[in-house]
């Protein structure tokens, strides 16, 4: 399933959540000497340079807020690492006020997060929902996407709650998305790439590492044949790139490249050893 299957997007989608912010990657020489850089949106360093004011919110309430931002960038990447329940609420309240959630593709990359957290531990229910009545319209269109995702009982119920008749068009694309995210082709578009990345940092499911992984692998197979041009090419290099850069933060990124490598050889064990700074 591809995002553009079920939502407009812009014909040019900005990368997670900033594009002034796009985080620029040399990959190597050995393998990516016909391409000098590959760019990956690093869907929590982003959030830290994203402090939009909203138009609405009063100037003491935007610095507020925006100085929780980079607090809560970083409980998104390292959730898995140290689950912190009581920050979720803060999460979805403080992007949705400061306007990062009006971009549909962010909504679906925070809905993959929130969904994944619901799945690995119910007790989070009660911290998400329902929604104060504060909570403006892309947060609750962002939770609706959560809902799905997570693939609660009681799901239609809740997106009835959560979605206003205005919504009316994005209640269908939801009825006709699969679920769970693992039904989502992470090869069709790099928003499907951050969503991966979001429930990954929501869990440590390694079965979503390993997508991105062979998606990677899928970079170094096309690169070796020389079809660069092929329609997925853009994506699964995307794939390779933002692995070069969280495995250093994350030794559990570390620890499932390295298992990959010693079963595997060729182009695809040197695209493994560039991610891994070899």
């Amino acid at each position: 399933m591809q995002a553009s299957d079920l939502l407009t997007l812009p014909r040019n989608p900005p990368l997670f959540l900033n594009t002034v912010a796009i985080v620029y990657n040399r990959i190597t020489r050995r393998i990516l000497h016909t391409l000098h850089k590959l760019s990956f949106s690093c869907v929590v360093i982003l959030i830290a340079v994203l402090p939009l004011q909203s138009i609405d919110q009063p100037a003491d309430a935007a610095v507020a807020l925006s100085k929780a931002v980079p607090h809560y960038a970083r409980d998104i990447e390292f959730y898995y690492q140290k689950p912190h329940p009581e920050v979720l609420a803060g999460i979805l309240r403080t992007f949705d006020a400061q306007g990062v959630l009006t971009d549909t593709s962010k909504q679906l990359a925070l809905g993959a997060f929130f969904a994944q957290v619901l799945r690995t531990d119910a007790s989070t229910r009660q911290r998400l929902l329902p929604p104060p009545d504060t909570l403006g319209r892309n947060g609750r269109r962002t939770l609706a996407w959560a809902v799905h995702l997570a693939q609660l009982v009681d799901e239609n119920e809740l997106i009835g709650r959560l979605l206003s008749p205005e919504d009316a068009l994005l209640r269908d694309q939801i009825a006709r998305s699969p679920a769970p995210l693992a039904a989502w082709n992470i090869r069709s578009e790099q928003t499907v790439l951050h969503m991966y990345w979001m429930a990954f940092f929501a869990s440590g499911d390694t079965a979503l590492l390993d997508s991105i992984i062979n998606t990677a692998l899928q970079y170094a197979h096309l690169k070796a044949a020389g079809m660069q041009h092929a329609r997925t090419f853009a994506v699964c290099a995307a794939a390779a790139a933002s692995l070069y850069e969280l495995a250093p933060r994350h030794p559990a990124v570390t620890s499932r490249l390295t298992h990959f490598l010693a079963r595997h050889s060729g182009p695809e064990a040197e695209a493994l050893r560039t991610m891994l700074h070899q």
